[in-house]
């Protein structure tokens, strides 16, 4: 975790504004620090211009006509960067499955359910982090 800041910055990454929006707003709300990008472009403008103060990135499957797998190879490839987890409402498909199998990172299906899920995920997760860090 950014050792600047005790709250983790998450950058929430969603085609779909409403959603966008809500999310960021729960998140706000449960003390988290909040970044938005509603795809590829915009993600990797919020990961040159902050990128060293985001702790996780939330990454929609399908982001329009881009892919959220590509856009996670991309943080991969481009700013060495792994700590994200994927979003989605299509996970049953096989196409979709598949991929979350493959890659081994959490995955949420939407709706997200914030307080039997997210939450708890989020604060193991920041707890690993931090317990790890020097």
């Amino acid at each position: 975790m950014n050792v600047e800041q005790k709250n983790p910055t998450i950058l929430v990454v969603d085609d779909d504004e409403s959603l966008l929006i809500s999310v960021s707003e729960v998140l706000r709300r449960g003390g988290y620090r909040v970044l938005t990008a509603t795809g590829i472009s915009s993600c990797v403008e919020q990961m040159k211009t902050h990128g060293n103060k985001i702790d996780l990135v939330m990454i929609d499957v399908s982001l329009r006509f881009e892919s959220g797998f590509d856009l996670a190879d991309i943080l991969e490839r481009d700013f060495k960067f792994h700590r994200h987890v994927f979003m989605t409402a299509f996970f049953w498909q096989e196409k979709v499955f598949s991929q979350l199998l493959q890659r081994g990172k959490p995955y949420f299906e939407k709706p997200i359910k914030f307080q039997s899920e997210l939450f708890p995920f989020l604060r193991d997760y920041f707890a690993k982090r931090e317990s790890k860090s020097p």
